[in-house]
């Protein structure tokens, strides 16, 4: 079907990059830290900024899927061939090595299994605020719109060429990525919409990917979210906003 023939492709890029999260519009929100610079991480405060089912639209509800991971293999060898993704892949490296907290994967139970609607976030605990101002600005970097591009065009002609050898109508897939402006969320934030269009056959298929990131004093918080339609009305504020708000009460507690 045409669906199994997509879901290959949809699985190996949504767990390309830093994280995604989906698109709509959303009120300011902003979270400072109580640490001091060199203090390490508050792990109990970390915690509150994972995302929670009353953060996602009514009906959602918590995945037995693991949350994908930047670290994936077949991510890393990709970027690490492009120059544009030096920084990128660097800072990735480092991150592994810091305290990090991931959330579950939410999906949308109404949704078809094979084209499900999800969502996850990580958190990121840096020695400092300087370490993770430098983590933040790789991944806000010009360039990394560049390296993301990039490494989905490389991807996804790999998985094309895979697919279409297994015979049957032949796929043909696009990715354009943009910077997004997204409202303001802690003390910095930046994210990237990534567009994949899959046709087999005359029938086309839009998959949506948002990549956002937001710095929190020693603390760097990604979103993720794979959209296979357009974002309920202030998706990304509930994600966002409410977690960030969480997170700066908890800080401060």
């Amino acid at each position: 079907s045409y669906r199994r023939r997509m879901m290959p492709l949809a699985v190996v890029i949504a767990v390309i990059g830093i994280t995604l999260t989906a698109c709509g519009s959303g009120g300011t929100s902003s979270a400072t830290s109580s640490t001091t610079a060199g203090s390490g991480p508050n792990k109990k405060a970390m915690a509150a900024v994972l995302l929670q089912v009353s953060d996602l639209p009514s009906g959602w509800a918590e995945s037995s899927k693991p949350q994908s991971s930047s670290s994936d293999a077949a991510t890393k060898k990709a970027a690490q061939s492009i120059p544009a993704c030096r920084a990128f892949v660097a800072q990735a490296d480092i991150e592994k090595k810091q305290t990090q907290l991931s959330s579950a994967t939410f999906t949308d139970p109404a949704m078809p299994s094979d084209a499900a609607n999800e969502a996850s976030n990580q958190v990121v605990g840096y020695g400092s605020e300087a370490q993770a101002k430098t983590a933040y600005a790789a991944y806000a970097s010009s360039q990394t719109s560049v390296c993301l591009q990039q490494v989905f065009d490389n991807l996804v002609k790999e998985q094309v060429a895979s697919i279409n050898a297994g015979g049957g109508p032949p796929a043909t897939v696009t990715a354009e990525v943009q910077i997004l402006g997204v409202p303001a969320a802690g003390d910095a934030t930046t994210a990237y919409e990534i567009v994949l269009t899959i046709d087999v056959a005359g029938t086309t298929q839009k998959i949506g990917f948002v990549v956002q990131i937001a710095r929190v004093g020693q603390y760097v918080i990604s979103y993720n979210a794979t959209m296979y339609q357009a974002a309920p009305d202030k998706f990304g504020q509930n994600l966002v906003d409410r977690s960030v708000v969480r997170f700066g009460a908890a800080l401060a507690a």
